[in-house]
Protein backbone atom coordinates (compact mmCIF):
# COMPACT_ATOMS: atom_id res chain seq x y z
CA UNK A 1 0.00 0.00 0.00
CA UNK A 2 1.45 3.51 -1.08
CA UNK A 3 -1.07 6.02 0.53
CA UNK A 4 -0.49 9.95 0.82
CA UNK A 5 -0.26 11.25 3.48
CA UNK A 6 -2.25 14.16 4.80
CA UNK A 7 -1.06 17.69 7.19
CA UNK A 8 -3.42 18.55 9.85
CA UNK A 9 -5.74 15.20 10.32
CA UNK A 10 -6.33 16.25 14.25
CA UNK A 11 -9.51 18.52 13.55
CA UNK A 12 -11.43 19.26 10.07
CA UNK A 13 -14.08 21.64 10.34
CA UNK A 14 -17.44 21.05 9.24
CA UNK A 15 -17.53 22.04 5.21
CA UNK A 16 -19.24 25.54 4.41
CA UNK A 17 -21.97 25.53 2.97
CA UNK A 18 -23.74 28.11 1.25
CA UNK A 19 -27.64 28.67 0.73
CA UNK A 20 -29.52 30.07 -2.40
CA UNK A 21 -32.35 32.23 -2.09
CA UNK A 22 -34.99 31.58 -5.38
CA UNK A 23 -36.80 35.09 -5.75
CA UNK A 24 -40.07 34.23 -7.22
CA UNK A 25 -41.43 36.95 -9.48
CA UNK A 26 -45.48 37.45 -9.96
CA UNK A 27 -47.16 36.68 -13.11
CA UNK A 28 -49.21 39.15 -14.81
CA UNK A 29 -52.78 39.18 -14.21
CA UNK A 30 -53.70 39.71 -17.19
CA UNK A 31 -51.38 36.51 -18.56
CA UNK A 32 -53.89 33.40 -18.03
CA UNK A 33 -51.80 30.15 -18.77
CA UNK A 34 -48.29 30.35 -17.51
CA UNK A 35 -45.35 29.36 -19.85
CA UNK A 36 -44.25 25.44 -18.90
CA UNK A 37 -41.73 25.23 -16.48
CA UNK A 38 -42.97 28.75 -14.94
CA UNK A 39 -44.32 29.58 -11.28
CA UNK A 40 -47.51 30.39 -11.02
CA UNK A 41 -48.22 31.72 -7.62
CA UNK A 42 -45.10 30.30 -6.64
CA UNK A 43 -46.35 26.71 -7.14
CA UNK A 44 -44.31 24.76 -10.30
CA UNK A 45 -46.12 23.79 -12.95
CA UNK A 46 -45.53 20.47 -14.62
CA UNK A 47 -44.14 20.41 -18.03
CA UNK A 48 -43.89 17.99 -20.91
CA UNK A 49 -41.10 17.48 -22.75
CA UNK A 50 -41.68 18.12 -26.22
CA UNK A 51 -39.98 14.95 -27.59
CA UNK A 52 -41.49 12.08 -25.00
CA UNK A 53 -44.56 11.61 -23.14
CA UNK A 54 -42.11 11.72 -19.39
CA UNK A 55 -43.31 14.61 -17.35
CA UNK A 56 -40.34 16.66 -15.97
CA UNK A 57 -40.67 19.36 -12.71
CA UNK A 58 -38.71 22.51 -14.12
CA UNK A 59 -36.05 19.95 -15.19
CA UNK A 60 -34.70 18.09 -18.14
CA UNK A 61 -35.22 14.31 -19.13
CA UNK A 62 -32.35 12.50 -19.22
CA UNK A 63 -31.97 8.72 -20.49
CA UNK A 64 -28.22 8.97 -18.66
CA UNK A 65 -28.90 6.72 -15.85
CA UNK A 66 -26.88 5.28 -12.80
CA UNK A 67 -27.86 1.30 -12.35
CA UNK A 68 -27.46 -0.86 -9.73
CA UNK A 69 -24.91 -3.75 -11.13
CA UNK A 70 -22.24 -3.04 -13.37
CA UNK A 71 -19.48 -5.26 -14.20
CA UNK A 72 -16.07 -3.37 -14.65
CA UNK A 73 -13.73 -1.80 -11.76
CA UNK A 74 -13.85 0.19 -8.44
CA UNK A 75 -12.42 3.58 -10.61
CA UNK A 76 -15.55 3.00 -12.54
CA UNK A 77 -18.38 2.28 -10.36
CA UNK A 78 -16.57 5.17 -7.54
CA UNK A 79 -17.13 8.28 -9.30
CA UNK A 80 -20.91 7.45 -10.06
CA UNK A 81 -21.86 6.66 -6.61
CA UNK A 82 -19.80 9.72 -5.59
CA UNK A 83 -21.66 12.05 -7.88
CA UNK A 84 -25.54 10.27 -6.83
CA UNK A 85 -24.88 10.88 -3.19
CA UNK A 86 -21.92 13.53 -1.93
CA UNK A 87 -21.84 17.08 -3.06
CA UNK A 88 -19.09 18.98 -4.35
CA UNK A 89 -17.55 21.04 -1.92
CA UNK A 90 -17.86 17.82 0.73
CA UNK A 91 -15.61 16.53 3.36
CA UNK A 92 -14.76 13.60 2.57
CA UNK A 93 -12.36 11.04 4.50
CA UNK A 94 -11.35 8.01 2.99
CA UNK A 95 -9.88 6.03 5.62
CA UNK A 96 -8.81 2.68 3.90
CA UNK A 97 -7.00 4.70 0.93
CA UNK A 98 -4.17 2.56 -0.06
CA UNK A 99 -3.32 3.27 -3.27
CA UNK A 100 -5.94 5.87 -3.90
CA UNK A 101 -7.77 3.62 -6.36
CA UNK A 102 -11.37 4.49 -5.92
CA UNK A 103 -9.83 7.82 -6.95
CA UNK A 104 -8.66 7.38 -10.37
CA UNK A 105 -11.35 9.17 -12.46
CA UNK A 106 -12.69 11.53 -10.06
CA UNK A 107 -11.42 15.10 -9.89
CA UNK A 108 -9.97 15.60 -6.66
CA UNK A 109 -10.14 19.23 -6.30
CA UNK A 110 -13.92 18.66 -6.67
CA UNK A 111 -14.30 17.31 -2.83
CA UNK A 112 -11.77 17.92 0.60
CA UNK A 113 -10.33 14.56 0.36
CA UNK A 114 -8.44 13.18 3.85
CA UNK A 115 -6.39 10.43 3.08
CA UNK A 116 -5.57 8.05 5.60
CA UNK A 117 -5.29 4.05 5.76
CA UNK A 118 -2.78 2.07 8.37
CA UNK A 119 0.23 2.60 6.41
CA UNK A 120 0.11 6.57 7.42
CA UNK A 121 -0.33 5.10 11.25
CA UNK A 122 -4.25 5.84 11.11
CA UNK A 123 -6.49 2.94 11.99
CA UNK A 124 -9.72 2.83 10.94
CA UNK A 125 -11.25 2.35 13.82
CA UNK A 126 -9.77 5.00 15.91
CA UNK A 127 -10.06 8.45 13.81
CA UNK A 128 -8.33 11.84 13.97
CA UNK A 129 -11.26 13.87 13.46
CA UNK A 130 -13.35 15.58 15.69
CA UNK A 131 -16.95 14.73 16.21
CA UNK A 132 -19.99 15.85 13.56
CA UNK A 133 -17.09 17.08 11.08
CA UNK A 134 -17.52 14.86 7.70
CA UNK A 135 -19.64 14.89 5.11
CA UNK A 136 -18.93 11.40 3.91
CA UNK A 137 -16.91 8.20 4.81
CA UNK A 138 -15.26 5.73 2.24
CA UNK A 139 -14.61 2.49 3.59
CA UNK A 140 -12.92 -0.49 1.84
CA UNK A 141 -11.36 -2.53 3.90
CA UNK A 142 -9.66 -6.30 3.39
CA UNK A 143 -12.51 -8.13 3.38
CA UNK A 144 -11.81 -11.52 3.56
CA UNK A 145 -9.44 -13.91 5.60
CA UNK A 146 -7.23 -15.78 4.35
CA UNK A 147 -8.11 -19.84 4.46
CA UNK A 148 -4.18 -20.82 3.49
CA UNK A 149 -5.04 -21.72 0.05
CA UNK A 150 -4.02 -19.68 -3.01
CA UNK A 151 -7.92 -18.01 -3.97
CA UNK A 152 -7.35 -14.85 -2.37
CA UNK A 153 -3.59 -14.38 -3.88
CA UNK A 154 -4.13 -10.53 -5.47
CA UNK A 155 -6.33 -9.28 -3.15
CA UNK A 156 -5.37 -7.55 0.34
CA UNK A 157 -6.10 -9.76 3.00
CA UNK A 158 -7.44 -9.31 6.66
CA UNK A 159 -4.33 -11.24 8.67
CA UNK A 160 -1.59 -9.11 6.78
CA UNK A 161 -2.70 -5.56 7.67
CA UNK A 162 -5.01 -6.20 10.94
CA UNK A 163 -2.62 -8.00 13.30
CA UNK A 164 -3.66 -11.80 12.50
CA UNK A 165 -7.06 -11.59 13.29
CA UNK A 166 -6.77 -8.95 16.13
CA UNK A 167 -10.13 -8.30 16.65
CA UNK A 168 -11.34 -5.42 19.14
CA UNK A 169 -12.75 -7.99 21.68
CA UNK A 170 -10.04 -10.19 21.38
CA UNK A 171 -11.85 -13.39 20.89
CA UNK A 172 -13.17 -13.39 17.02
CA UNK A 173 -11.42 -15.14 14.79
CA UNK A 174 -11.92 -15.48 10.78
CA UNK A 175 -14.85 -14.23 9.49
CA UNK A 176 -16.12 -13.03 12.91
CA UNK A 177 -12.68 -11.09 13.10
CA UNK A 178 -13.86 -9.42 9.53
CA UNK A 179 -17.16 -8.39 10.66
CA UNK A 180 -15.46 -7.03 14.33
CA UNK A 181 -13.56 -4.33 11.19
CA UNK A 182 -16.75 -3.52 9.73
CA UNK A 183 -18.36 -3.02 12.86
CA UNK A 184 -16.22 -1.26 15.41
CA UNK A 185 -14.94 0.93 12.36
CA UNK A 186 -19.16 2.08 12.11
CA UNK A 187 -19.21 3.11 15.80
CA UNK A 188 -16.24 5.15 14.85
CA UNK A 189 -17.79 6.83 11.36
CA UNK A 190 -20.84 7.25 13.15
CA UNK A 191 -19.19 9.54 15.65
CA UNK A 192 -17.00 11.23 13.45
CA UNK A 193 -19.99 11.63 10.48
CA UNK A 194 -22.33 15.11 10.69
CA UNK A 195 -25.91 14.48 11.06
CA UNK A 196 -27.26 13.33 6.98
CA UNK A 197 -23.19 12.57 5.98
CA UNK A 198 -23.32 9.61 3.83
CA UNK A 199 -21.25 6.37 4.60
CA UNK A 200 -20.12 4.29 1.22
CA UNK A 201 -18.48 0.68 2.14
CA UNK A 202 -16.99 -2.39 0.52
CA UNK A 203 -17.63 -5.38 1.21
CA UNK A 204 -17.66 -8.95 -0.37
CA UNK A 205 -19.58 -11.80 0.88
CA UNK A 206 -17.83 -15.38 1.65
CA UNK A 207 -17.15 -19.38 2.37
CA UNK A 208 -16.10 -19.68 5.64
CA UNK A 209 -15.50 -23.31 7.20
CA UNK A 210 -17.81 -24.34 4.59
CA UNK A 211 -20.47 -22.09 5.59
CA UNK A 212 -22.72 -19.11 3.40
CA UNK A 213 -21.28 -16.15 4.85
CA UNK A 214 -23.42 -13.10 3.96
CA UNK A 215 -21.63 -10.17 4.28
CA UNK A 216 -23.89 -7.40 2.83
CA UNK A 217 -26.66 -8.66 4.60
CA UNK A 218 -24.72 -8.89 8.48
CA UNK A 219 -23.59 -5.56 7.68
CA UNK A 220 -27.17 -4.03 6.67
CA UNK A 221 -28.49 -5.43 9.59
CA UNK A 222 -25.79 -4.10 12.34
CA UNK A 223 -25.38 -0.75 10.72
CA UNK A 224 -29.39 -0.66 11.16
CA UNK A 225 -28.92 -0.80 14.98
CA UNK A 226 -25.95 1.98 14.59
CA UNK A 227 -28.73 4.55 12.78
CA UNK A 228 -27.52 3.97 9.24
CA UNK A 229 -30.06 3.71 6.66
CA UNK A 230 -29.07 1.59 3.81
CA UNK A 231 -30.10 3.44 1.29
CA UNK A 232 -28.48 1.75 -1.72
CA UNK A 233 -26.74 -1.13 -2.73
CA UNK A 234 -24.37 -1.83 -6.33
CA UNK A 235 -23.20 -4.70 -7.22
CA UNK A 236 -19.82 -4.89 -9.26
CA UNK A 237 -19.15 -7.88 -11.09
CA UNK A 238 -14.91 -8.27 -11.67
CA UNK A 239 -14.21 -8.38 -15.44
CA UNK A 240 -11.20 -11.46 -14.94
CA UNK A 241 -11.63 -14.80 -13.47
CA UNK A 242 -10.90 -15.04 -10.46
CA UNK A 243 -8.48 -17.31 -8.45
CA UNK A 244 -9.04 -20.39 -7.88
CA UNK A 245 -7.13 -22.96 -5.45
CA UNK A 246 -7.20 -26.51 -6.42
CA UNK A 247 -10.37 -28.70 -5.60
CA UNK A 248 -11.51 -32.24 -5.68
CA UNK A 249 -15.28 -30.95 -5.44
CA UNK A 250 -16.63 -27.93 -5.38
CA UNK A 251 -19.50 -27.24 -3.19
CA UNK A 252 -20.27 -23.30 -3.24
CA UNK A 253 -20.34 -20.82 -5.97
CA UNK A 254 -17.39 -18.88 -6.27
CA UNK A 255 -17.53 -15.22 -5.71
CA UNK A 256 -17.00 -13.18 -8.68
CA UNK A 257 -18.70 -9.97 -7.60
CA UNK A 258 -18.57 -7.42 -4.67
CA UNK A 259 -20.73 -4.64 -3.52
CA UNK A 260 -20.48 -0.88 -2.52
CA UNK A 261 -23.09 -0.14 -0.13
CA UNK A 262 -23.95 3.32 0.44
CA UNK A 263 -25.58 4.31 4.44
CA UNK A 264 -27.11 7.57 5.44
CA UNK A 265 -27.04 8.79 8.74
CA UNK A 266 -30.41 10.52 8.90
CA UNK A 267 -31.07 13.28 11.41
CA UNK A 268 -34.57 12.57 12.99
CA UNK A 269 -37.36 11.24 11.09
CA UNK A 270 -36.07 12.56 7.86
CA UNK A 271 -35.99 10.38 3.94
CA UNK A 272 -33.08 10.86 1.68
CA UNK A 273 -34.58 13.15 -1.15
CA UNK A 274 -31.15 13.36 -3.31
CA UNK A 275 -27.49 15.23 -2.67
Amino acid sequence: MAPRDRANMSAVSPSSRRRVRVRLEPLGLSSSVAPPGTLALGRPVEARSPKTSRRVVNGKPSNELIFSAMQGTNEELFPQVLGLYVTTGSVVADITYGNGVFWNRVDKTMYDVLATDLATGTDCRRLPYASGTIDCVVFDPPYMHTPGGSAHVGHQNYEQYYRNNGASNGTAKYHEAVLDLYFSTANEVNRVLRPGGTFIVKCQDEVCANEQRLTHVEIINHYATLGFVAEDLFVLMRTNRPGVSRMVRQVHARKNHSYLLVFWKRPGRKRWTGA
